[in-house]
């Protein structure tokens, strides 16, 4: 997929709603949102809605004078219509998994199981955006690749161009980073 470049002029076409600049974006988005809402056993309609949703986040979130657009628009837009798609299907984000090997932090259980309200949900998802935005741009792909999407070391080789040897480390060692923000998080300290 090849990655719209998010300048000057193509920023401020979105904030003015340009339908131009939404059919560029729905053109290269779309189909990333659809697989992820097929992976959950949504539907296209499910799908249109949420992609249509995270676009007005994102649009939103675009004409804030203070916001600041710190990673790809593919992984912005994928990162709200995950959190938008779980929160519709009545999925909950419950835990942070700190194990050396597992990273889980969207669960499936109900919020009376986890716990947590709506807000604390909602900080938790915040803080998570956060902290994936603050990752290296490769670090930030491998854990997309490998926890948001599904894809296999071979595939996410195949995307990236290292070796699946070479994956499997970064993946660690991007993951061991991440752990290290989240743990420095207040939200985290006050679970």
């Amino acid at each position: 997929m090849q990655e719209i470049t998010i300048d000057g002029a193509y920023l401020a076409e979105l904030r003015k709603g340009s339908p131009k600049a939404f059919e560029e974006l729905y053109s290269r988005y779309f189909r990333m949102v659809e697989d992820m809402v097929f992976k959950f056993n949504g539907g296209t309609e499910d799908a249109r809605d949420v992609f249509q949703e995270a676009l007005f986040v994102f649009v939103k979130k675009l004409r804030e004078p203070e916001f600041v657009l710190t990673s790809k628009a593919s992984t912005y837009i994928y990162a709200i219509a995950r959190n938008l798609y779980l929160k519709k299907a009545g999925k909950a984000t419950v835990e942070i998994s700190m194990d050396q090997q597992q990273f889980s932090f969207f669960g499936e259980k109900e919020s009376a199981e986890t716990g947590m309200s709506p807000t604390e949900k909602d900080a938790m998802l915040t803080m998570m955006d956060d902290k994936l935005g603050q990752l290296e741009e490769d670090c930030r792909s491998v854990i997309i690749y490998s926890f948001y999407q599904g894809l296999s070391h071979a595939q996410i080789a195949g995307l990236t161009g290292y070796t699946e040897a070479f994956v499997k480390v970064k993946k660690f060692r991007c993951l061991e980073y991440l752990r290290k923000l989240v743990k420095a998080t207040d939200i985290f300290k006050n679970l």
